[in-house]
């Protein structure tokens, strides 16, 4: 690889048994490779679930924007325009080939590379000429299937588990289960917001479950100042783990949130089920969380 985590440190990468992508173009970083298998699994099991194209616009191993769409360019440019901000120099996953006109998208914003299951003819030579030549296309292999186990090395200890793969619970919104999926696959803790099946504001790796909606809020917020001067409202929220106080359900309540689905369990969980209700927000306790690190 071009380097590690940060550009004084070496690295390198090797398939374990059969290749998951390979690359078209260009020489990946370490977090390029975290980016794009990440967002690759992402689309993947967005695109599988909803059977629509999905897409997702990744910086620093969390999403800041995942949509689905009619094509492939439409699903990109709802994630981007999720936080337009933070997706600046993004990564790109794609469940579907990209196309000419995702191409012509790309062509036009500041992002440093893309994962996806094929690229129709001239579209790698477009994109392999962006940042000067640099620019990383990696070819998904839409076959590969992840071990059912994940194994980590770190200062000294190995740490296995079993991969996250359990199926998501049926009965929810799709937008609910959109933000499940979106969880999944972002840094904890994660709050995602969605609405009519694109997230508008994604709060991750906060040590604090609050601040983290307080975030994804603000950007939800933004999101709809550009669109409108009406309340927002109509927006799913998914938290990754339980909400531990009522404090998450008034945030989110200022942010138009009218469904929320988390893992409940909390000792809290009367509470904020009250909350909910006095708000006039729908509660489901999935019993699933979705912490990732």
């Amino acid at each position: 690889m071009r380097y590690g985590m940060n550009p004084h440190q070496s690295a390198v990468m090797e398939p374990v048994g059969r290749a998951p992508f390979a690359v078209v173009a260009g020489a990946p970083s370490y977090i390029n490779v975290l980016d794009a298998l990440t967002g690759w699994q992402l689309v993947r099991e967005a695109a599988k679930a909803f059977g629509t194209p999905a897409a997702a616009s990744y910086k620093h191993v969390s999403p800041a924007g995942a949509a689905l769409g009619g094509s492939v360019a439409e699903a990109y440019a709802r994630a981007r325009d999720a936080d337009p901000k933070s997706s600046y120099g993004d990564f790109v996953a794609v469940s579907h080939p990209v196309d000419a006109e995702l191409a012509g998208v790309l062509k036009r914003v500041v992002s440093d590379g893309i994962i996806a299951p094929g690229y129709d003819d001239g579209v790698v030579e477009i994109l392999a000429a962006k940042k000067r030549g640099t620019y990383l296309v990696l070819e998904a292999d839409p076959g590969f299937e992840p071990p059912a186990e994940e194994v980590r090395e770190i200062y000294g200890m190995r740490l296995t588990q079993q991969r996250d793969d359990l199926p998501l619970p049926d009965g929810l919104s799709d937008d609910l289960k959109l933000g499940m999926i979106v969880a999944r696959y972002t840094q904890s803790n994660t709050i995602v917001l969605v609405k009519d099946g694109m997230t508008i504001g994604v709060g991750a790796g906060q040590q604090s479950r609050v601040d983290c909606t307080r975030l994804a809020g603000e950007k939800a917020a933004l999101w709809w100042s550009r669109r409108s001067r009406e309340p927002l409202t109509g927006v799913s929220m998914v938290s990754d783990g339980a909400l531990p106080f009522a404090d998450n359900v008034e945030e989110a309540h200022r942010y138009g949130v009218t469904h929320i689905a988390e893992p409940g369990g909390s000792i809290r969980s009367a509470e904020v089920a009250a909350a909910c209700a006095e708000y006039g927000i729908s509660w489901h306790a999935t019993g699933v969380r979705l912490f990732r690190h």
